[in-house]
């Protein structure tokens, strides 16, 4: 299965699409059922992966068919935790209503997905929580004619299919309350505007932490210079994350336990967290891709991991410092192939990274890395989530 995130308007994550995959191709194979779909969705979801390692605090959705919504199929779980998605090929009958406005009744949220305006459907939108409208499937105008629309019903507006930032502001401006889609991977470039200082102070620490040629003290000194990056070191090294014997009480003694290469990692980290002005879920999704373009090469096998992080780590700098990737990259002393890697896709960190941000989007036609099987790269993708949840915990 996958996950595809929803934001809100300030780009926090609200939930989580849950998607079913039956292999490396995108859309149902004709030989599943709408139903065995749903029904594999949420067996993975509340047994094999667990709501909490999946969704963290966010909330997810789940496409159903008409025979989990009329009740031929019983929903086992409460409405807590779980949105209910009526997909836009089941007929809207009397019985529907009905079916939907018990389950409304239940306390269950009802989207209406992938969602074209039709005023004899009016009884259907009174009930619905959220209705999400694709931008490919309507015309500007007609975007913005069901916005006006379905804003009298009073209902939250999700808008599929986002890929560009133009798109997320134009979508901002008429009032859609979630956003879902690419868009942020295509961040605004404002080539006039300065970068503020902490973001500088940060990039300066990364060209520092990533400079091969700084020995163990020239680190060490770095860091310390970061009153708000050494603190997080310390309280980090001394979490339940490491199992030490030992207090450690300075960097320089972080620097020897961990050793350079795999401190500055976490370094890096670090500092980019302590950008607080903005989203941490942006951080989560940086962290996220970072252990898992990690997790694939562990794998594989693959040497050095550190090289796979940091390309996962850095593919996110361009959301966190709202510049171009390019440009953010060229000051920092990294390895050729890296930036060929965060530029170009190029090389096994490249492909590494196209399959983590292929898995990002649910784009499974892109999600596979080096031979691996469909569910191993499931489960990096699972360990990931579950190590940025416990990291951004310990911080």
């Amino acid at each position: 299965m996958g996950r595809q995130p929803i934001f809100d308007r300030e780009l926090r994550i609200f939930a989580y699409e849950l998607l079913y995959r039956a292999g490396p191709r995108a859309g149902l194979p004709s030989h599943v059922s709408g139903d065995r779909a749903t029904t594999e969705v949420l067996l993975n979801a509340f047994t094999e992966f667990g709501l909490e390692r999946l969704l963290g605090r966010a909330r997810g959705c789940v496409n159903l068919t008409e025979s989990y919504l009329l009740g031929e199929q019983p929903l086992p779980f409460g409405p807590e935790r779980i949105i209910l998605e009526v997909l836009e090929d089941v007929p809207v009958t009397p019985r529907l209503i009905d079916a939907v406005r018990q389950l409304r009744t239940d306390g269950f949220t009802i989207a209406l997905d992938d969602y074209q305006y039709r005023p004899e459907h009016d009884p259907l939108v009174r009930l619905a929580d959220i209705v999400k409208l694709d931008l490919m499937a309507l015309s500007p105008d007609q975007l913005a004619e069901h916005v006006a629309v379905l804003k009298r019903f009073g209902v939250k507006l999700v808008a599929e299919r986002v890929e560009t930032m133009e798109e997320y502001e134009r979508c901002l401006s008429l009032g859609f309350d979630f956003f879902q889609g690419y868009f942020l991977s295509r961040p605004q470039v404002v080539s006039t505007q300065k970068l503020p200082t902490n973001r500088l102070a940060v990039l300066n620490l990364l060209a520092v932490l990533n400079d091969t040629s700084a020995d163990n003290d020239d680190l060490a000194d770095a860091i310390n210079a970061d009153m708000s990056v050494s603190y997080r070191v310390l309280k980090l090294i001394n979490s339940a994350l490491f199992t030490l014997t030992r207090t450690v009480d300075s960097v320089h003694q972080a620097v020897a336990l961990l050793g350079r290469r795999k401190l500055a990692t976490w370094a890096s980290m670090l500092a980019l967290s302590s950008m607080d002005d903005r989203p941490s879920e942006l951080l989560r999704i940086a962290m996220t891709r970072a252990k898992m373009c990690e997790l694939l090469a562990e794998e594989c096998g693959l040497r050095p991991q550190e090289s796979f992080f940091t390309v996962g780590l850095f593919s996110a700098l361009d959301l966190l410092m709202e510049r171009p990737l390019c440009k953010l990259i060229e000051p920092l002393p990294l390895r050729e192939d890296i930036v060929a890697a965060l530029l170009h896709r190029e090389g096994i960190l490249g492909e590494a990274l196209t399959c983590v941000l292929a898995y990002e989007v649910a784009n499974w036609d892109s999600a596979n890395f080096a031979g691996m099987s469909v569910e191993a790269i499931a489960v990096a993708n699972i360990e990931a989530v579950t190590w940025a949840n416990a990291v951004i915990d310990s911080l």
